[in-house]
């Protein structure tokens, strides 16, 4: 499936991506290929980027002609979904129509009681910051993170930045990889539950098991006779034992989740699941409205249906892998095989794991609300017969760490996650992604290293005793860490 270079076109970036980094003196020129493109290969991306960008000025021109006629071009029914009515490369595309979408009064844009942008979180309510996902994910291209200005501040009380949990928006490449691999994790820590606590009830004893998935140890638990989990010395998970890959805090374990937030808290969009109740507890965002039909009063009903939310996840389990790609000059690429080695020395790779190893690379998007058949995702092969066995160069052990005072928020996160906990952000498309850091406060990759405390301030100490030549190492490595050379149409 390749509706367009800029968005779904990813396969080719898949060799580096899963694979080795080659970065040795005697390699060819790295393109991410491996070979220099052709005349041929230039002519056949052109005319693909011209096609997305043909759509989507005929979509802006539709629009102008008939009001509304834009929002068709994002609802899908998930019946119809459920029905077969529609391919993956057709539900891709209404996700990419989703992603770019600006949302206006007319979709329920915003709430009854707050029409407007609020720069500052008033509360749950969320701050309106945007109109669109695309509008904020453009750093390095579309999909990519935010720049410094594009920052949310959360929970805050409406008025005062210092108030706020900034976040800067990271960039939402490889996601479906990064859900899967969650996924897996979790099943191998509760199967290691499960096994303790069968255990226990055989033998009539408790029994203490370490908890480790993919290499990524998560501390211990044990389990009581009686049915009971002792998980006070559980590390880096909730007590519940599923890996959330999603968030700077690591909250959120589903893609369509994660959607659903973002529409909800950015744009006051209100998915009909959530309007359902099929969260496990209720959302004080939503409003004083009636359930399911309009919960925040503002007279549009079910503002994102349940089949674009299916359409926004299987779009983000598509998108493009980041790749590899050293630097071009031997000398530079030398330079940046040393400094791989660097950051494993000083330890950063305990942390930041290059890879993490994948079961099987077949997902299946369940809907939260009917029963019909899944979608499947093949995630490696684009649809066609799903391989496992290969490892993700993530640079991330998906796990919840303290970092210390210097990068705490100013107060708990509402889910209880502590204010200098947070996830192992994946350094993948590191070099397309600044500003770093989860509130985008670190205009260099230095910057951020040196930022880092808690359980990573030996790692920290040490980069900063390294030589600056050796600093630079390092830092030529995880520029490496790049995306897929893109062309773009201008409009």
């Amino acid at each position: 499936m390749k509706p367009g270079l800029g968005r779904g076109w990813w396969l080719l970036a898949l060799p580096l991506a899963l694979g080795t980094l080659g970065f040795g003196a005697d390699d060819s020129v790295p393109w991410p290929l491996g070979t220099s493109p052709t005349e041929l290969d230039l002519v056949e991306w052109v005319a693909a980027e011209h096609i997305v960008a043909d759509r989507e000025r005929f979509e802006e021109f539709l629009e102008a002609a008939e009001v509304g006629e834009d929002t068709e071009h994002i609802t899908v029914r998930q019946e119809d979904i459920d029905a077969g009515y529609f391919s993956l490369e057709r539900l891709f595309l209404f996700g990419d129509a989703a992603f770019t979408h600006e949302f206006r009064r007319l979709d329920g844009y915003g709430r009854s009681e707050l029409p407007r942008i609020h720069r500052v979180h008033d509360g749950h309510t969320g701050g309106l910051d945007t109109f669109s996902c695309a509008g904020c994910h453009q750093q390095g291209g579309v999909n990519g993170s935010g720049a410094k200005t594009a920052s949310a501040l959360y929970f805050a009380d409406g008025v005062h930045a210092s108030s706020a949990v900034v976040r800067n928006p990271p960039n939402v490449l490889g996601l479906g990889l990064v859900q899967k691999l969650g996924a897996e994790m979790t099943t191998l820590l509760r199967y290691a539950r499960d096994g303790a606590l069968a255990e226990a009830a055989l033998s009539g004893a408790p029994v203490t098991v370490p908890l480790e998935a993919k290499g990524v140890t998560f501390g211990v638990i044990v389990a009581r006779p009686d049915g009971t989990v002792e998980t006070s010395k559980v590390e880096g998970v909730d007590p519940d034992l599923e890996v959330k890959p999603f968030g700077w805090k690591g909250h959120t374990a589903r893609l369509r989740r994660f959607a659903e937030r973002a529409a909800l808290v950015h744009f006051g969009i209100q998915s009909h699941v959530l309007a359902l109740g099929y969260q496990a507890k209720p959302d004080p965002s939503l409003g004083p409205g009636p359930q399911w039909w309009d919960p925040d009063n503002d007279g549009v009903q079910q503002e994102l249906s349940e089949g674009t939310l299916t359409a926004y996840a299987l779009y983000m389990e598509q998108l493009e892998v980041p790749i590899a790609l050293p630097p071009s000059d031997e000398g530079l690429r030398e330079r940046a095989a040393y400094g791989s080695a660097l950051f494993r020395d000083i330890g950063c790779a305990t942390c930041h794991q290059e890879s993490l190893s994948l079961i099987d690379a077949s997902w299946y998007e369940r809907s939260d609300t009917t029963e019909g058949a899944p979608v499947l995702v093949g995630l490696l092969t684009d649809g066609e017969h799903p391989r496992g066995g290969s490892n993700v160069r993530i640079f991330s052990d998906l796990k919840r760490h303290h970092m210390g005072e210097r990068l705490a928020d100013p107060h708990d996160d509402p889910d209880g996650i502590g204010r200098d906990v947070f996830l192992t952000r994946p350094l993948w498309g590191l070099a397309e992604s600044a500003p770093y850091l989860h509130d985008g406060r670190a205009q260099t990759i230095g910057e951020a290293v040196a930022a880092h405390g808690g359980e990573a301030q030996s790692a920290a100490d040490l980069f900063s005793a390294l030589s600056e030549d050796d600093r630079v190492n390092i830092q030529l490595y995880l520029l490496s860490l790049s995306r897929m050379p893109r062309l773009r149409v201008p409009q």
